[in-house]
């Protein structure tokens, strides 16, 4: 690109606070003079409406093509300089005023270095830019929610309530879920009739949700906004005309006939045929109103929707494999589930005073079965025994526990159990033997007590964890998602804990976290919101999505295999082609092309490298090291403008290029800068487990240690090259790094390539 590109640089000196410390005019003087400069101008507030108007007239008086402004960080004034009269991708920001006055002041010679350094090499960014358009494209007003528990229920009332379609599948015959089948709620103690009764009734009277039961998702193809999936509906084998008069209950040898409950969704029969006897009709021969029709053959449906919301729940962790605990071996060993179910029966056994021993962690925070806390078993087996309490005051209630674990409001149900009389005792229970018919010994050492306990009860419930449902599994591959080690949806949780790695595809509930009903309602709910900016017609794409040059390409499938959003596909020629609708921009690609073919919109191989080029090596003097930085945008960026905003002070050698991901920063930019007599490098990015493209700091720093390797080899110092984490609020960590790496790099000497 040549010098015939017009550009106008605009200099900040927010009010005197920049220009204190930095030599503004020597700025504006120096830079006046490089080639392809129109004007320089200088403004105490530069976001001011006075000087936003002076740079637009500029833009129609000189017809400039680029704009570079040094100020304050990127991160700031956004808005004010959006709209300069030029394509926002044609201008560029220099932070002079974070990342170089405020942590320098007591600098000044030296600030004013490193920000005409700043400035060239920005400079380079801005000349090697281009125009970019918003892309948009058509979005359909409807969502798929895949669930039909609670979860999936509160995002489909939600997302239904702003007037938009939904389809609601769940794959047993009726809605409602596991907690459908629970006795009480916690904390309020109050039936789960009570919620889904509710739910129910906001379902049938919106028009906008449309239920499929007993359905299950065939395939999924398409794109956000615009989704195709194939249902795939078994047949009730009983239609809407049935006036639920039992006797098909009444004459099935087999049981096979599924009744709804009082307050269950959809509100008709559903017949099980695996369970039906062979060439049996008498449940169809009987029936009053001919609603049943055993031929009924399976359906399948072509929906389309603009977002997905997953909400396939949980199962109970099963524990026949710890064998200690006698589960299915032992009489009256049962699971928390299983007591739910005897409570919500009220069967007799709990009519004369009983002795009930619950035991918690059962598979969970153990390594050998579910490694994490399941979250709700605290809660549960409180309730459960406040339950038997309330039945009968006279029956002895234990919870044997290695941590009890009741966060806010759920503190007063526990300080109601122990006022109730349950005894809780630290420390988990060993094996578990029937010593009589109807009765299960075990020992336990009290840790708190400090003493063995040789106890005898009635039954024994099993706290057992909670894990992802086979469902979650399933359709892992169908829709292009990620699951945890744990097989969990993957997110990120701290910052977008309803978002899995494919675009406008959220999770709600159990699926991607153990949680109670409350939390799930809650995750339904900010799932619902999600899907909101699917719905309005069209959807606006950030352009900057990555572009593969097939003249270097030679389609090593690596961006394909490393993107983090599965986001590659390849073209009709054959080459890797980024889907605009799933990339999330992260430059994880970029960073891993081997050829370096692969450049972002917004951040090319081409920009990076100019930059290097225009980088002096030497803005310090000969003697003093420099250190060119590789900043992630979340996080490590945003921690060194923290360090400007608190006024920590560290050396003006080093100097902070924003990258989209750690992950985006390739070999090739690694191995010029070295090659160009830079005397460091740090690519800083996310903590492993903070990475919001997932993995980009783990490749970045995997890709950083082989180049460390190869300097070896070279017989320079692989310590010129160093990734590090950092998070957000880790500004103090930053400073002292970047002190301690200055003073080592002083010892180790000036990087011998530096001519």
């Amino acid at each position: 690109m040549g010098n015939d590109i017009k550009t106008g640089i605009y200099l900040c000196t927010c009010n005197g606070e920049i220009d204190k410390v930095i030599d503004v005019d020597s700025l504006a003087k120096e830079a006046s003079e490089w080639p392809g400069i129109i004007t320089v101008h200088k403004d105490a507030f530069l976001c001011s409406d006075d000087a936003i108007r002076k740079v637009r007239e500029d833009v129609k008086e000189f017809g400039l093509d680029r704009i570079l402004i040094a100020a304050c960080s990127p991160f700031f004034k956004a808005e004010e300089f959006s709209g300069l009269g030029i394509n926002k991708y044609l201008v560029e920001r220099v932070n002079i005023r974070e990342q170089c006055s405020r942590v320098h002041s007591n600098d000044p010679e030296n600030a004013t270095k490193k920000a005409k350094a700043m400035l060239r090499v920005f400079l380079e960014k801005v000349k090697y830019s281009h125009p970019l358009q918003l892309l948009q494209l058509p979005s359909l007003r409807s969502a798929l929610v895949i669930g039909g528990g609670v979860a999936g229920i509160n995002a489909s009332i939600d997302i239904a309530g702003t007037d938009n379609e939904v389809f609601l599948i769940e794959k047993n015959p009726f809605l409602g879920g596991r907690v459908a089948g629970f006795h009480k709620y916690f904390p309020r103690m109050c039936p789960p009739s009570c919620g889904l009764e509710l739910m129910f009734s906001k379902i049938k009277s919106n028009p906008n949700v449309h239920v499929l039961t007993s359905s299950e998702i065939d395939t999924i193809s398409g794109s956000p906004g615009n989704f195709e999936v194939l249902i795939r509906t078994s047949p009730r084998y009983v239609n809407e005309v049935c006036v639920l008069c039992g006797k098909c209950l009444e004459v099935c040898p087999q049981n096979a006939v599924v009744y709804p409950e009082g307050f269950s969704y959809p509100g008709i029969p559903a017949i099980n045929r695996e369970l039906c006897a062979v060439d049996c009709n008498k449940c169809a021969e009987i029936c009053p109103v001919d609603a049943i029709d055993l031929d009924e053959d399976v359906k399948v449906n072509n929906i389309k929707a603009g977002a997905i919301v997953l909400a396939t729940g949980w199962e109970p962790f099963d524990p026949a494999p710890i064998t200690e605990l006698g589960y299915g071996r032992l009489e009256n060993v049962v699971t928390n589930m299983e007591f739910e179910r005897i409570a919500k029966k009220q069967k007799t056994f709990f009519d004369k005073p009983k002795r009930v021993a619950f035991i918690q962690c059962v598979g969970s925070r153990d390594e050998r079965y579910l490694s994490y806390c399941s979250d709700v078993c605290c809660m549960v087996s409180i309730k459960q025994a406040l339950f038997l309490k309330e039945t009968n005051p006279d029956n002895e209630v234990y919870i044997f526990y290695n941590d009890i674990r009741t966060p806010g409001e759920y503190e007063e149900l526990y300080q109601k159990a122990r006022k109730a009389g349950v005894i809780f005792i630290k420390g988990i229970p060993s094996e578990l033997k029937q010593s009589e018919p109807g009765k299960i010994s075990f020992s336990v050492f009290d840790t708190v007590a400090g003493e063995r306990l040789d106890i005898t009860t009635d039954m024994v419930v099993l706290a057992t964890g909670m894990k992802p449902s086979q469902g979650t599994i399933d359709l892992k591959d169908k829709i292009g998602i990620a699951l945890n080690k744990n097989n969990f949806i993957e997110s990120h949780i701290q910052c977008y804990p309803q978002d899995t790695q494919r675009n406008a595809v959220f999770s709600a509930g159990c699926c991607r976290a153990p949680m109670d009903v409350s939390r799930s309602i809650e995750s339904a709910g900010t799932a619902a919101i999600k899907t909101l900016r699917f719905f309005n017609n069209c959807i606006e794409i950030t352009p900057d999505n990555p572009i593969v040059n097939t003249l270097k390409c030679d389609v090593c499938k690596r961006c394909i295999e490393e993107c983090p959003f599965k986001a590659y596909f390849f073209d009709e020629k054959g080459f890797p082609k980024s889907d605009i609708m799933k990339c999330r921009r992260c430059g994880v690609c970029m960073g891993g092309c081997p050829l370096a073919a692969i450049s972002l919109g917004e951040l090319s191989i081409e920009q990076l490298s100019e930059m290097i080029d225009a980088f002096d090596r030497a803005y310090l003097g000969e003697d003093e090291p420099v250190i060119l930085g590789f900043l992630c945008k979340n996080d490590a960026y945003r921690a060194v403008d923290d360090a400007g905003l608190k006024g920590i002070k560290y050396p003006p050698n080093f100097l902070g290029i924003m990258v989209p991901c750690a992950g985006a920063v390739n070999g090739a930019i690694i191995a010029k800068t070295i090659s160009a007599g830079v005397d460091g490098i740090i690519v800083a990015g996310c903590p492993d487990n903070q990475c919001h493209y997932v993995q980009g700091s783990r490749l970045a720093k995997a890709r950083l240690t082989d180049i460390s390797n190869k300097l070896r080899e070279m017989y320079l110092e692989p310590e010129r090259v160093r990734f590090i984490s950092i998070s957000r609020d880790e500004s103090e960590r930053f400073t002292e790094i970047v002190k301690e790496y200055v003073e080592e790099l002083k010892k180790m000497g000036r990087n011998p390539l530096r001519i």
